[in-house]
């Protein structure tokens, strides 16, 4: 039995892969939402997840979620049939990152409402900013998001490894996928990222900023489903 295991980004839940786990349910044996809203560390939210579910995984993971995705492979490499990463990046924190990430921590703090307001816009393409829909909905998931998860996801992040130090280990097919307006996981990014792996695919989707999954999701669902079938991944 193959589960499919789909992690959200930050301040994100099982809304992230709502569209995809829709379209793929008739395929799957189980569909297994991570939590990451519990852990410290990227590594610790990796292991529930792999404690969480049984036998082979088929992982799709969405920016944070792709390095909690990295160290499921890193963790379990023999039980990760296949993977696909979105928006995602693999290094580790930089000197400069931890001001920016301390300050979006006392922002958050000092409420999660006027949070999502601001940030939502900087993450999504110039056209899905005028999506009064899309922005609401996204503005929602953010709201629920409580002060104490997005510190506690901010600083796992801040924390994170350097998944460039063991991705060439990876024996399993890896897809990433981008926006091309996505500024924080470029189509330059995850060519690194596919320089590092044995067997990866690098698509850009059109019209979308950083929360692919979100922003484009026929185009995401279409673009992952094409590629398991063409990587004979077609029952889970």
């Amino acid at each position: 039995m193959t589960t499919l295991v789909t992690i959200p980004g930050i301040m994100s839940d099982g809304r992230t892969w709502e569209d995809f786990s829709e379209a793929i349910k008739t395929r799957v044996a189980a569909i297994h939402n991570a939590d990451t809203t519990q852990d410290t560390t990227l590594e610790a939210m990796a292991r529930r997840a792999i404690a969480e579910t049984d036998d082979d995984l088929v992982v799709i993971a969405h920016s944070m979620g792709g390095r909690v995705a990295m160290e499921m492979g890193r963790l379990a490499p023999e039980r990760v049939k296949a993977m696909v990463l979105a928006s995602t990046g693999h290094k580790s924190a930089s000197a400069e990152e931890e001001p920016v990430r301390l300050a979006r921590i006392a922002e958050g703090n000092a409420g999660m409402a006027e949070y999502a307001r601001n940030w939502v816009p900087k993450v999504l393409s110039k056209a899905n900013t005028r999506n009064e829909t899309l922005v609401a909905s996204i503005r929602k998931m953010v709201e629920d998001c409580s002060a104490e998860v997005h510190e506690r996801q901010n600083r796992a992040l801040l924390a994170r490894p350097d998944a460039s130090l063991y991705l060439g280990e990876f024996n399993f097919p890896v897809l990433l996928i981008t926006g091309d307006e996505d500024h924080l996981s470029t189509e330059a990014s995850h060519g690194e990222i596919a320089s590092l792996l044995k067997d990866a695919e690098s698509i850009v989707i059109e019209g979308s900023g950083h929360l692919l999954p979100f922003e484009q999701p026929q185009a995401v669902t279409r673009t992952i489903l094409q590629w398991l079938d063409r990587r004979n991944i077609a029952q889970l």
